[in-house]
């Protein structure tokens, strides 16, 4: 059985003066008899963030002339935080009053976990509601190479052994779930009850930029340099193809034009795809 005796909440924040009063007055909120502190880590250009802080008491503020992204923040984060249990929000989130006791509960049911990871509700559009996986009902335990990174919770262990979120752009999680994989050897839990209401936005221009930001990562690396011309050549061909069907009517290229997409498909979801020992 797993004892927490405190919960440290890490909050990455960056010219978030529109949403992060909201966050943490839902923090403040939390019915749990569990002791936890909250830590924000902020970069933004101006102090308008540090003023709506000081209306509250108890706020561990971290403040960095740097300009951070969320991973740098979150690991800064860490190394100040005192909890048994490391949770993350991010500042345009807004948690329920049972979210903490959610985090709990999922690690007592399941103590052979090192973290657990939840869903984003609020999505206004398809691709939000896609993109923050309100479609996912069905808990499951196993490694993953992806997950939501503003709705998450990991044993201080993971931190302990030398895992950290990735300090790259986009897609921080990248470097903390394998370091998880291979050094941790202990699975997650996915907990679609795990819910925080999601304020950002999330539209194709992200996406885009997202996109165009792992390649520079992966450009660093031969092997995910060689996925990604591969994946970006797969999705070129099948879009020419998909034209060509509509121009000539003739749909059997239609049905081609798939065929090269086929792996980006697989690599879209492989962050959901569970190890073979926990399937």
């Amino acid at each position: 059985m797993i004892t927490i005796s405190k919960i440290s909440i890490v909050i990455p924040s960056y010219n978030s003066h529109s949403t992060i009063k909201k966050c943490i007055e839902s923090l403040l909120k939390q019915k749990t008899n569990i002791d936890y502190e909250i830590i924000v880590v902020d970069s933004s250009d101006d102090k308008g963030v540090v003023e709506i802080l000081g209306s509250f008491l108890g706020i561990k503020l971290i403040r960095s002339r740097k300009r951070l992204n969320a991973g740098q923040a979150r690991n800064i984060g860490v190394r100040a935080s005192q909890g048994d249990i490391i949770a993350f929000i991010d500042s345009d989130c807004i948690a329920p009053e049972n979210w903490l006791e959610k985090i709990i509960l999922t690690f007592k049911e399941h103590p052979e976990i090192c973290g657990v990871f939840g869903v984003y509700t609020g999505g206004r559009t398809l691709l939000e509601k896609i993109s923050g996986g309100e479609f996912l009902e069905k808990s499951s335990t196993g490694f993953f190479q992806g997950f939501i990174e503003g709705n998450c919770a990991f044993k201080r262990e993971v931190f302990e052994k030398g895992c950290l979120w990735s300090e790259r752009t986009r897609s921080q999680y990248v470097q903390l779930a394998e370091c998880i994989r291979s050094n941790i050897k202990k699975p997650v839990r996915w907990n679609p009850k795990l819910k925080v209401l999601h304020l950002g936005r999330v539209t194709w221009k992200k996406i885009v930029k997202s996109g165009i930001s792992k390649f520079e990562e992966d450009m660093k690396n031969s092997i995910l340099l060689a996925r990604s011309l591969t994946l970006t050549f797969g999705l070129i061909v099948g879009c020419l193809l998909f034209l060509y069907s509509l121009f000539t009517m003739n749909f059997k290229y239609l049905l081609l034009s798939a065929l090269p997409n086929i792996p980006l498909v697989y690599y879209t979801f492989k962050g959901c795809m569970l190890s073979p020992k926990y399937k």
